[in-house]
């Protein structure tokens, strides 16, 4: 690899491509997050809830569920989400250079995390049932995400003969600092409707939702003057800026069924739901300190948020106990569509743009399972709830061979998450509370339900 090349990868390479926007900028790949759905009774039963549906937030998750609600319905949740972030911070993709000072001497990549919390207004529902229809109005917050991380740099290589630095002004197979900043907020506003048909135990619904899009992320990479201590993001020179931000709208639909048995002793749910499409734009810029002197570039680029197909059962073997399967293909891939390059690789060196086919976001399929367990004996009827879903990794990878996009784009693993909550059953009100906890996040939601 040539010293330009070498130049051009250490900075871009500190970049990365995007589970959330379609940019190769590294903000969107230190972080992870689930495009959510409603209900304090859904996530404390482990998202197992196509085939039961049994409040307002059907109309979001299920729409055919509306059915079951007999008498009109009004529900209102918060949220408070906990984010952990993992990124590559330092160390050495490969080897150990004993001679070398500080956390290159680290055989090794190392991970940094960082932690972040966001609470919100979550759900907003109203239902209103009329003979074999129901109706609905809603506005739900698919996405509430906020991100703040630095990274220290990892080393890739050691050019024999050379220093780090190189010659004044270069970097020889350092990634430089960078200092991170992203938040996104996509907001469904939808109406509902469902259709019992006949005595068949069969309700089918559909939904049309208006999204409401924001996002707004800053990324700045720094050319530290001491390698070995901790980055100074007020005296080390800037290098250069990317930035994504805009604002958009969109319309989705979705279209469930919910069958159930004559005893209610068996039900069978399924949706589907389209993900809408958004556009921003993506700037790149030299800062004071640029080692590589460019135009500044700005881009039109897309965030398409995944397509769901789900499939759920539900067995009530008595009054009281419920058990909830449900399995969700979610096609991540589509948020790799229409790939930007913010950094405009093909004009810096030709070729290197090339290595945007190396890089991998697959579709996954979820498996959620719940059980549920209702006091019947007692007043108010208290219902506790449990569950468990597997979270398959939808990061993007590299399967390359450039070792900056490998020192990068490397894989996390599967989580398991676990849930659990409770509801309370008064006269006209329902209370529900619920936790769902994984490795890399936590999220804890209060919800309350109002029959009319």
């Amino acid at each position: 690899m040539s010293k330009r090349q070498t130049v051009i990868v250490a900075l871009w390479v500190n970049l990365a491509l995007p589970l959330a926007a379609q940019t190769n900028l590294e903000t969107n790949a230190g972080v992870q997050f689930n495009f959510s759905t409603p209900g304090a009774g859904n996530m404390a039963l482990g998202g197992a809830f196509l085939a039961l549906a049994f409040d307002a937030s059907a109309a979001y998750t299920n729409p055919a569920g509306l059915t079951t609600i007999v008498q009109p319905e009004s529900l209102i949740e918060a949220r408070h989400w906990s984010y952990t972030h993992v990124f590559t911070d330092h160390g050495r993709l490969d080897g150990v250079a004993p001679s070398m000072d500080g956390p290159d001497n680290i055989s090794g990549l190392r991970d940094g995390q960082a932690d972040d919390q966001v609470t919100g207004l979550s759900y907003v529902a109203y239902v209103y049932p009329r003979r074999d229809w129901s109706f609905a109005v809603y506005r739900h917050e698919l996405v509430n995400f906020e991100a703040n991380f630095s990274t220290f740099g990892a080393y890739l290589k050691r050019t024999r003969g050379r220093s780090p630095l190189g010659v004044p002004g270069t970097l020889d197979g350092r990634l430089a600092s960078l200092r991170n900043h992203m938040e996104v907020d996509i907001a469904a506003y939808g109406t509902a409707v469902a259709y019992r048909l006949g005595h068949s135990g069969l309700s089918v619904g559909a939904t049309l939702s208006y999204y409401d899009f924001a996002i707004d992320t800053r990324a700045d990479r720094f050319l530290p003057v001491n390698l070995t201590s901790i980055p100074d993001f007020t005296n080390d020179p800037l290098v250069n800026v990317q930035t994504q931000q805009g604002d958009d709208t969109d319309w989705g639909v979705a279209a469930g069924f919910l069958w159930e048995s004559r005893e209610k002793t068996w039900s069978v749910g399924g949706v589907y739901r389209q993900g809408p499409d958004f556009t921003f734009q993506a700037r790149s810029e030299p800062g004071d300190g640029a080692l590589l002197d460019f135009e500044p570039r700005e881009q039109e680029a897309a965030f398409h948020v995944p397509d769901v197909y789900g499939v759920g059962l539900a067995y009530r073997p008595t009054d009281a106990l419920r058990l909830a399967l449900d399995y969700d293909r979610i096609l991540y891939s589509q948020l790799n569509d229409d790939l930007v390059d913010i950094f405009d690789l093909a004009t810096l060196s030709p070729g290197a743009s090339a290595e945007l086919d190396h890089f991998i976001i697959k579709d996954t399929g979820e498996t959620h399972l719940g059980i549920e367990y209702a006091l019947l004996q007692h007043w108010p009827v208290l219902t506790l709830r449990a569950g468990a879903w597997h979270e398959p990794e939808h990061i993007l990878t590299f399967d390359g061979n450039n070792d900056g996009f490998r020192a990068v784009f490397r894989h996390r693993g599967d989580q398991m998450h676990y849930t659990a909550g409770a509801g309370l059953a008064l006269r006209r009100i329902q209370l529900d509370v619920a936790v769902d906890h994984s490795e890399r996040s936590s999220v804890f939601c209060l919800s309350a339900g109002f029959r009319h």
